[in-house]
């Protein structure tokens, strides 16, 4: 008998799209399959006005489904600091007035000199119009860094967990399982520290993301890598290969109560098979 490592029904999937049509086509493939817990990332074109606006279709015509919008200071950054800083604050006036009750705050891939996640959670943090309002914030770490790169990135995630306003932690995709391991001891003990200083702070909840492996998937990011993204040659030899480490990660997700993003295109009935799939081992 096989044993199941993930329900699809309670993981979370990130989805992308270029036109509010699609974003309706897809969200009714959600509803219909009992698929309610969604991610809409800020990258590329969608962001700014056509974000914000795709918040509010899902928001409204999909109340059941749950929205976590992210918001990326590398693609919303207007010219200076000072601008960013008010994009922001209206972003999440918008979201809130949406019905949003968490956002995922990152710097982006390429981090600006003026202002970051780190410096926008103080802002937010200080700004009165957000005190008695029922939203937190989730932020992105990276275990798979190397050491001299880890070290900065473990020093920005305590500056940000000391903010008070955190209440999750969204793991980047990796394929060393054994690395991340030892990383999550690490982040755990952040974790009781924090809570035992802050006592607003109940839990903070993990998220790890998942890429489901495909040849075209491997040969793409063989040609262009992603920044920030580690694959091993090994994962990248096969796809077989590369769906035994998924399998080994699912685990290491399970064993550590950290629940799975799921960042790989899921439209179709055939995706949604093999999704299930690989929870099954």
């Amino acid at each position: 008998m096989k044993d199941i490592l993930f329900n699809v029904n309670e993981i979370r999937i990130e989805i992308s799209f270029k036109s509010f049509d699609e974003l309706r086509k897809i969200l009714s493939f959600y509803q219909r399959n009992n698929l309610y817990k969604i991610n809409v990332p800020c990258k590329n074109t969608l962001k700014k006005d056509f974000l914000l606006k795709s918040i509010e279709i899902a928001k409204d015509e999909f109340p059941s489904i749950d929205i976590i919008p992210h918001f990326s200071i590398l693609h919303e950054f207007k010219r200076n600091m000072i601008n960013t800083q008010d994009s922001l604050v209206n972003f999440m006036e918008a979201v809130i007035y949406n019905g949003c009750k968490h956002v995922l705050l990152v710097s982006g891939s390429q981090k600006r000199a003026s202002i970051d996640s780190v410096s926008a959670l103080y802002m937010l943090k200080d700004n009165s119009l957000f005190f008695n309002q029922d939203i937190s914030f989730g932020v992105a770490f990276n275990p798979y860094l190397p050491p001299y790169l880890f070290d900065e990135e473990i020093l920005r995630l305590e500056k940000k967990l000391q903010s008070g306003l955190v209440s999750s932690i969204w793991i980047q995709f990796g394929t060393d399982y054994q690395l991340l391991k030892s990383r999550i001891e690490i982040l755990s003990r952040m974790i009781s520290a924090t809570i035992n200083k802050n006592p607003k702070i109940s839990k903070i909840i993990l998220f790890g993301s998942i890429l489901i492996p495909s040849k075209q998937f491997l040969a793409r990011f063989k040609y262009r890598p992603w920044k920030g993204v580690y694959c091993s040659n090994e994962f990248l030899e096969s796809e077989e290969m590369a769906h035994k480490i998924i399998t080994n990660l699912l685990k290491t997700y399970k064993q550590n109560e950290i629940c799975p993003l799921i960042e790989t295109n899921i439209t179709t009935d055939e995706h949604l098979k093999k999704l299930s799939n690989i929870f099954n081992v």
